[in-house]
């Protein structure tokens, strides 16, 4: 038996969005259960390498759930309303009212509660006493019949029916078939405590069972190295997607972790279509004088 295997593991988020993970597993590993390997996957997809990987399972979450159909949006406070630097629970129990105030909109309008995910920035005070940053409300929406934009940003409003603040409501921004840039722009500012919160009934990323024995050795390092920008390469491996980006670390262990970003043929096409509309669009007309 062999001592090493190298593992494919799939997490297919949605219809248009795919990260791989190649690395080696041992023999005790390749031969373990399917559960051992199903919650292996689920481990693989939170655990945090380095910062750029903190947010990874978030980012296949809010990929699985939302649409361009959906809506990006963003809550906050103007001077009277906004709560005090450390309150944090009044600022939690806003968001809670505001989620309260929609699904009782889908009620008298009989249409089923809005998916959502998203986060909620808190103003920090230093150990030096200074305060950074303002409490606000970053949120994907799921977009459900007659729930606009409109909708959204009146219903953020106090107990007395009053505005709280500014807000907006904006249709979610993909590129190249992911959401990674917003839920990255959700997660932004270090300095500041957050607190991520979701709905309930979110679908998970699927996970296929993984596969040990599709990449060699020499293989799966030269894809990591020769190959780590080759478009082509990446689509015979994956037929019907393309690449976005492939990352590569060493682990603690010393081994080395692949991760292969991918997003459909069917995307890029529309990405493409979409650039030419555009760019026909804007481009100025000839006179068609002589010159």
């Amino acid at each position: 038996m062999k001592a090493f295997y190298q593992r494919e593991q799939r997490h297919i988020c949605g219809k248009h969005y795919m990260e791989v993970d190649l690395y080696d597993v041992t023999a005790k590993q390749h031969s373990a259960s399917r559960r051992a390997k199903r919650k292996e996957a689920t481990r693989l997809s939170m655990q945090k390498y380095n910062d750029n990987n903190a947010v990874r399972h978030r980012v296949q979450v809010a990929n699985t759930n939302f649409t361009e159909n959906d809506f990006f949006w963003t809550g906050t406070y103007d001077d009277e309303h906004i709560p005090a630097v450390d309150d944090r629970k009044k600022v939690d129990r806003d968001l809670t009212n505001y989620i309260k105030r929609i699904y009782r909109w889908c009620d008298s309008h009989s249409v089923p509660h809005p998916k959502w995910m998203g986060s909620t920035e808190y103003a920090t005070r230093t150990e030096e006493g200074t305060v950074l940053g303002r409490h606000h409300h970053h949120y994907m929406i799921q977009q459900v019949p007659g729930l606009t934009r409109e909708v959204l940003e009146d219903l953020w409003r106090d107990t007395n029916g009053r505005r709280i603040g500014f807000t907006r409501a904006d249709s979610l921004e993909f590129d190249k078939g992911s959401i990674e840039a917003v839920v990255r722009y959700v997660c932004k500012n270090k300095r500041c405590d957050r607190n991520w919160r979701q709905s309930r009934g979110l679908q998970m990323p699927k996970c296929p069972r993984p596969n040990d024995t599709k990449w060699s050795r020499k293989k799966l390092h030269d894809a990591s190295t020769l190959y780590i920008d080759d478009r082509s390469f990446w689509e015979k491996q994956y037929p019907g997607y393309t690449l976005s980006r492939v990352t590569t670390s060493v682990t603690v262990d010393g081994m080395r972790h692949t991760v292969a970003i991918l997003h459909s043929l069917e995307c890029e096409l529309t990405r493409k279509k979409s650039y030419i509309c555009n760019t026909m669009r804007t481009k100025p007309k000839e006179s068609g004088r002589p010159r």
